[in-house]
């Protein structure tokens, strides 16, 4: 898999292009997504990202690949132009003059700035950190990964946000230790607490304390430790090892431990390895993932879990436990949950929860093939920082290679059978079922044999919405109050998230990603989009409001990251998340009128 034909097309603008910071390109492609005052210049073979500056001034910046859909990639350095006079920029340079810019980022305070500048430079060195110390290097471009290796091989993070890497609580420490591009790992923290202090849930007939035996079987001592917490009226709680020094901070949790409520085993059991959301914890042989609450600020949100939450998982559970629902797992599309079917947590001494405990359990459906290539989307798609060739470009090419076929023919196969896998089966889950699910490309894990897609498994139960059309044919299980249920989604809700995680966050990028390393154009491939989410629409789907808003809007709601994290607002608490999101026009919707053949 790792010989790459010599017909792999760079799609280079200089035969002495520098190596691209992939960090900086999440940059400045944020910000290009979200402010108008971006110019993309096209100079006879080469195109210049252009950054008009007070005092006719003008940064410009020499591109390697120009993307129609806004995922482009970088010559550095950076070019400070002004009375003719051309001074390169360092990338710290390069950022202070855009963010001291009020026409190209607003009226910010000093503060806000200085937050800000700090923020994006901490990610950026975390990024290079990363790159330089990662564990598996080159082989993340060049072998086939397990789904450890790939999930810890998200090195680059979000491709449009200005700092996909901050992770302001953590020492450089605690990131060899608890980040996954560090290859980090360890055993979880145990406790011994009272059953009268614990909240719980589990799904689809099983007991919870089912679950929590099956989850220690793998160790004598802690399967020993729950036998005899049980007889005590106690039972066991998994801690993250760093949430663990957090929650010991809230005075319920001072107080059980005074009490013996609550008694600390220390780490124990099997290793675990954060994947790529870094909060949520895999061992290879073991029945469920974990995801905690990790109180770190990444992205643009704190990532505790709540109560609603986790809730959202075991009644999702619960739902496919129908069986309308059951077959359309698999169902010709290689489509799987893993689902969310249980969770523990702390009570306070109120008899609230206390978010910093919680952890949910999340189905393993790869504890009998650690081996399967179970590929995250975020980690196929991410520019290569080696300068080589991204992943799903390497994999298109071996697929190619052995089926003796050109690599545009290869990458529309390829293109192909993700949206069979990946869009189609989401789009049809909301377009005949009313079940939405937030599937950006951390969500979206396919599976691969011989590097082509075959299947796909989502993930990520608690970002999942009911419309109107799921109340009616569920709504038994679903209740009545369709308000009272914290994710019931309008179409006006659907059409802002579900849109553009699967079509802008996930959908685009792999376009992007292909296309900036084979000799086929972005649009090429959105034709295929198209008719994929045609041929669905065509066949007469329920609820055809989202897929004719996706086919034909001229402009698609898009979430503003740059803007979100440089006004410091918190994602998962401001009132009104719509407040973030902004009108992208929509290519999709000018090839409406292709003839397919």
């Amino acid at each position: 898999m790792n010989r790459i034909n010599d017909q792999l097309n760079r799609k280079t603008t200089s035969n002495h292009a520098q190596p691209n910071d992939p960090a900086l390109a999440c940059f400045l492609n944020s910000l290009a997504r979200e402010s108008h005052c971006v110019q993309i210049e096209h100079l006879s073979d080469k195109a210049f990202y252009v950054l008009p500056l007070a005092e006719n001034k003008v940064i410009r910046i020499l591109l390697s690949y120009y993307s129609e859909l806004g995922s482009h990639e970088y010559i550095l350095p950076a070019s400070l132009v002004s009375q003719g006079i051309e001074v390169t920029l360092s990338n710290p340079e390069l950022i202070e003059k855009i963010v001291s810019e009020p026409a190209l980022v607003g009226r910010i305070s000093q503060e806000q700035k200085n937050i800000f500048i700090s923020r994006v430079l901490e990610s950026h060195r975390n990024t290079a950190h990363a790159i330089e110390h990662s564990p598996y290097q080159a082989q993340l471009f060049t072998e086939k990964l397990n789904f450890q290796t790939a999930e810890q091989g998200l090195l680059i993070g979000h491709s449009f946000h200005p700092a996909p890497k901050s992770r302001e609580q953590f020492t450089l420490e605690d990131a060899k230790s608890y980040s996954p591009e560090l290859g980090g790992c360890f055993p979880l923290h145990w406790l011994e607490v009272e059953q009268s202090i614990v909240s719980h849930g589990s799904s689809a007939g099983i007991a919870f304390s089912q679950r929590m035996s099956e989850l220690v079987a793998h160790d004598e001592e802690l399967s020993k430790a729950l036998v005899l917490a049980e007889t005590k009226g106690k039972t066991l709680l998994p801690a993250h090892p760093w949430q663990w020094a957090v929650m010991q901070d809230n005075t319920s949790i001072q107080h059980y431990l005074a009490s013996g409520q609550i008694r600390s085993l220390g780490q124990l059991g099997a290793t675990w390895y954060p994947t790529s959301s870094t909060r949520s914890l895999y061992s290879p042989a073991l029945p469920y993932m974990l995801k905690f609450s990790l109180s770190v600020k990444l992205t643009n949100s704190i990532r505790n879990l709540s109560l609603k939450e986790v809730i959202r998982g075991t009644r999702l559970n619960e739902l496919f436990q129908q069986p309308v629902l059951a077959d359309e797992l698999g169902n010709g599309y290689g489509f799987q949950l893993m689902q969310e079917p249980a969770y523990i947590g702390l009570q306070d001494l109120n008899n609230e929860i206390i978010d910093e405990s919680l952890v949910a359990f999340r189905d393993n459906p790869l504890a009998d093939d650690s081996q399967q290539e179970a590929v995250v989307l975020a980690t196929l798609t991410q520019q290569n920082p080696y300068s080589k060739p991204s992943l799903i470009a390497q994999r298109i090419c071996h697929y190619a290679d052995i089926n003796e076929i050109s690599h545009t023919e290869a990458a529309e196969r390829w293109f192909d059978a993700y949206c069979t896998h990946a869009v189609v089966p989401l789009f049809h889950l909301q377009a005949n079922f009313g079940i939405v699910f937030l599937a950006h490309q951390q969500n979206i894990v396919m599976q691969l044999e011989q590097g082509f897609p075959v299947g796909m498994y989502y993930r990520d139960c608690q970002g999942t919405g009911y419309t109107d059309l799921a109340f009616a044919l569920f709504g038994d299980k679903l209740g009545d109050e369709k308000q009272a249920l914290e994710n019931y989604w309008n179409f006006d809700k659907v059409k802002r998230y579900f849109a553009y995680y699967l079509i802008i966050n996930s959908t685009f990028n792999v376009i992007s990603a292909i296309c900036a390393n084979l000799d086929i154009t972005e649009m090429q491939l959105m034709q295929v989009l198209h008719r994929k989410l045609n041929a669905l629409l065509e066949s007469g789907v329920k609820d055809d409001r989202c897929l004719r808003y996706v086919l034909a809007n001229q402009a698609l709601c898009c979430k503003g990251n740059f803007f979100c994290y440089l006004q410091n607002f918190n994602e998962n608490s401001i009132p009104d998340p719509a407040v973030i999101y902004f009108d992208l026009p929509n290519p999709l919707a000018s090839i409406e009128e292709i003839t397919y053949a």
